[in-house]
């Protein structure tokens, strides 16, 4: 991995712009921008606005905008939506890892440095420990292999946080969904080696989304620095 796609962490919050809609999205952003380091996109709001709204979100608040998309097929197509991403503007772009190696090497190829390729590792729902976690740490060692720019972890389950940064090494990151609304805690992403954490419900449904966003980054000045290379 020779890109920081995302920058230097800051916050190290990723807001998962989750709602369907643009202009829901952006309400919440206008107060909460400079308490984040990255944008999240998924797929109801691209399927409603369209893959333009990547760049969209790009050049409204100067964010990476990650494509939260859990690209799942056969490697051709894969590769297009690889590529949607990156002639949108996207900086990194999440696969599942259960695709294989031969698509995974293709979506990297795809993505000629212009976009990340982040690994889906296992689902945070209780469901996800069922098909997903068992091979997860299998999952870890072929993102390490292929030198990706990193993968996803539960942050709602530290333990494995820590165990999937023991197998891929310090440099690349780890994106930790399942903070906030589904039970993980900010602090306790950072310390177990995440490198951001992903939060949506409990930032984008409170009252003051800019207060929510502080009360999830309280202590960060003592995490550990991981996967914050240039």
């Amino acid at each position: 991995m020779s890109t920081n796609y995302f920058g230097i962490p800051q916050s190290r919050v990723i807001i998962a712009a989750d709602m369907e809609t643009y202009d829901e999205n952006a309400r919440v952003l206008d107060q909460i921008c400079d308490d984040i380091d990255v944008i999240k996109v998924n797929t109801p709001l691209v399927f409603h606005e369209g893959p333009s709204v990547i760049r969209k979100l790009t050049d409204t608040f100067q964010k990476p905008v990650f494509a939260d998309l859990k690209v799942a097929d056969v490697p051709h197509t894969d590769v297009k939506v690889v590529r949607m991403v990156a002639d949108n503007g996207g900086a990194a772009v999440m696969v599942h890892g259960f695709i294989g190696p031969d698509a995974l090497i293709d979506c990297a190829e795809a993505a000629a440095d212009q976009v990340g390729i982040i690994m889906q590792l296992e689902l945070t729902n209780p469901g996800g420990k069922l098909f997903t976690a068992p091979i997860a740490d299998d999952l870890a060692r072929l993102a390490a292999e292929l030198g990706l720019y990193g993968t996803q972890a539960p942050g709602n389950r530290p333990d494995r946080i820590s165990k999937i940064r023991s197998i891929i090494g310090p440099e690349p990151v780890i994106v930790c969904c399942g903070v906030g609304a589904q039970g993980g805690k900010h602090n306790a992403v950072m310390q177990a080696g995440g490198t951001y954490s992903i939060v949506g419900r409990a930032i984008y449904t409170a009252e003051n989304p800019k207060a929510a966003a502080a009360a999830i980054t309280a202590g960060l000045q003592n995490a550990p620095a991981l996967g914050l290379s240039a």
